[in-house]
């Protein structure tokens, strides 16, 4: 029993210590965390029908709100936690954004759960907005269908 917590608690350092940090990562880099058997590609068929909450933070910022991320994905913390398909963090020049990628865009319901959970567990006081994959497939610069 106590080498059995001991593992739990092995696992959980060793996945703290090995997650890459945004601020580390060479600018232009996107790094992403998928469950298994889904892409990080908007033609995945299950990506396909869903859509994205973004935040976005300054330069060497997003490290812990990407770790925080990480962790609540794999501790099934998200009441519709089935929705997520993964997150993606884009690091650039003047910014860091973190993407958290979800099933079924229309299904408002689920993803305002999501975006306030999310925008709760990174304690993020900004608006964060929800894009429909559709939608930023025809136009780079589509409008938020939801907000939080």
């Amino acid at each position: 029993m106590v080498l059995k917590s001991f593992h739990s608690s092995f696992s959980v350092f060793s996945l703290y210590n090995n997650i890459h940090h945004p601020s580390k990562l060479a600018v232009g880099a996107d790094f992403y965390c998928f469950k298994n058997k889904i892409e990080p590609k908007w033609e995945d068929p299950v990506c396909a029908n869903g859509g994205k909450w973004t935040v976005i933070f300054p330069k060497g910022k997003s490290d812990t709100s990407w770790l925080y991320t990480l962790l609540a994905m794999i501790g099934e913390q998200f009441d519709h936690g089935d929705e997520i398909c993964g997150a993606v963090v884009n690091v650039r020049a003047r910014q860091e954004k973190i993407s958290l990628w979800t099933k079924n865009a229309s299904n408002e319901a689920a993803q305002m759960s999501i975006g306030k959970q999310w925008k709760e567990l990174l304690d993020y006081s900004d608006t964060i907005g929800f894009i429909f994959h559709e939608d930023a497939k025809h136009d780079n610069r589509s409008k938020n269908r939801y907000t939080t």
